[in-house]
């Protein structure tokens, strides 16, 4: 198709007018965006002779308008719009399929890359919108298009590993990503002035990978014949993380636990909420579908064994749910709560619970456990399922629980415990153990340990179960205890 001078000129002025619309993100402004966009190409679709045999110019413009368009729609906050999106990133592939297809054509890397885009913005709205499966066709679809597009290759591994359970493809997305961003720099696809963090990033995720398949054989990619230790890889991987980012927290926590680190006494801010803001959305469904966890209904069920039974246990005036998650917890004593207060670290977490049992919260807060317990008290209970995991140290937070209870007020609280076979080696090698950081991240507590810190902070233990399978590991359940504490009345503070 041959275009006059002047329809070109038309063309270019629309797609520029748009361009410069889109650039101020207003929602006017888009709107006028995507009529340009739209005009531009009812333009080159009506004046064109023959719709298969483009030209690589007026097909780069189409593929150009398509993509521009998209990135309108997907900029618009209403509903149906991402519908929208979606359908032009699909025309923008579809015209980059008739003239890729074309013998008469010859393959050509600007139009490829231009195709690779739209192939990732798909995926990133297919993402966005829980379409997990064709988020990654497009990410896979976009790094075949255009082989240094490491922002695919990264977007396809987090998908892989977070939503489709397969650590393993996930790991070789990551390597690729980082082997193009440190090796291939030079070509890499819009490559970042300062790659630090995103290196960081992918060590992290690697070393998640091969922590989340702990009975896999694991082998380097330059010698897949020879074993290596999965550990050892795992560790590699999380020590490259922190020194890309000596602020990546979660990858501390992780190298820390992998390591044993018994210097850490509890998991940082940073990472607690950095772990819950990514796991908002799939929190509940991975805790208790995929994890098997029971914690929250056997800690109700502990605290009203501790009353004698549920129509002995009392009305609270104040109660406090710690790490309150989307409400599992404070879902199971919300009959026994006059006035219920959900706390936790994380905003998204909190935004979920809102949404998953409105009106559950008389108040929710966001911040740390141990400053709310001293600004809300006197508290009534406090509650806490699979929340002090976190602490490995119990002193801090028990000093907290004690400012913030009311005399006589209880805090019930479920904790992990070490398995049995790692608890008779603790036994030989360190009969003094209070806490140890497990590869899962998290802390597991010894029973006199916790007994100690509750003598020692006023707080009489009237209740205790062993908890046994109440999660599950790769397949092992997890040991743990319920506690029912009570603050005594003679205390001071």
């Amino acid at each position: 198709m041959c275009l006059s001078r002047a329809y070109d000129t038309t063309v270019s002025d629309l797609f520029e007018q748009g361009n410069e619309a889109l650039g101020s993100n207003e929602a006017n402004n888009l709107f006028a965006a995507i009529s340009s966009y739209k005009t531009a190409l009812s333009l080159l679709v009506s004046q064109s002779d023959d719709d298969v045999n483009m030209s690589k110019d007026d097909t780069e413009m189409m593929l150009s308008l398509y993509i521009n368009l998209g990135t309108a729609y997907s900029s618009v906050m209403e509903a149906g719009q991402e519908d929208r999106a979606i359908e032009a990133y699909k025309e923008a592939l579809l015209v980059h399929k008739d003239y890729s297809t074309n013998p008469k054509n010859k393959k050509n890397k600007d139009l490829d890359d231009l195709a690779a885009q739209a192939a990732f913005f798909l995926g990133m709205i297919y993402q966005d919108t829980g379409e997990y499966r064709f988020a990654a066709d497009a990410y896979a679809m976009a790094g075949t298009l255009d082989e240094y597009h490491w922002a695919a290759l990264g977007n396809l591994g987090s998908v892989l590993q977070d939503h489709m359970k397969n650590p393993r493809e996930a790991m070789l997305a990551y390597n690729k990503a980082y082997q193009i961003m440190t090796e291939d720099y030079m070509k890499a696809t819009d490559m970042p002035e300062n790659p630090a963090p995103i290196l960081s990033q992918l060590q992290y995720r690697i070393g998640l990978a091969i922590n989340a398949s702990p009975d896999h054989k694991c082998v380097l990619q330059d010698d897949i014949d020879t074993p290596r230790d999965c550990k050892e890889l795992a560790t590699h991987a999380f020590s490259l993380a922190t020194k890309y980012d000596p602020q990546n927290e979660p990858a501390k926590h992780m190298l820390a636990s992998i390591t044993a680190d018994a210097t850490m006494t509890r998991a940082s801010n940073t990472y607690v909420t950095s772990l819950f803001d990514d796991y908002a959305a799939n929190f509940e469904h991975s805790l208790v579908q995929d994890l098997g966890y029971t914690g929250y209904e056997r800690l109700r069920r502990g605290f009203d064994r501790a009353f004698g039974g549920a129509e002995k246990v009392p009305s609270f005036p104040l109660v406090v749910d710690a790490g309150c998650g989307t409400g599992l917890v404070g879902e199971q004593f919300r009959n026994v709560s006059q006035h219920l207060i959900g706390v936790d670290l994380s905003a998204a977490i909190i935004n979920e619970a809102k949404k998953a049992r409105p009106g559950l919260y008389d108040e929710t807060r966001i911040g740390d456990v141990t400053q709310v317990y001293r600004d809300v008290k006197p508290i009534s209970l406090i509650i806490a399922g699979d929340s002090y995991i976190y602490f490995g140290d119990l002193n801090e937070l028990f000093a907290s629980m004690k400012e913030g209870l009311a005399n006589g007020g209880f805090a019930a609280f479920t904790l992990e415990n070490v398995s049995k076979e790692t608890e008779m080696q603790l036994g030989k090698s360190k009969s003094d153990w209070r806490w140890q950081l497990t590869p899962s991240g998290r802390f597991a507590h010894r029973k006199a340990y916790v007994e100690e810190m509750a003598m020692h902070h006023s707080l009489r233990i009237i209740h205790y179960e062993e908890l046994i399978d109440f999660r599950f590991e790769n397949g092992i359940g997890v040991r743990g205890h319920i506690f029912v504490l009570q603050k005594q009345t003679n205390s001071k503070e």
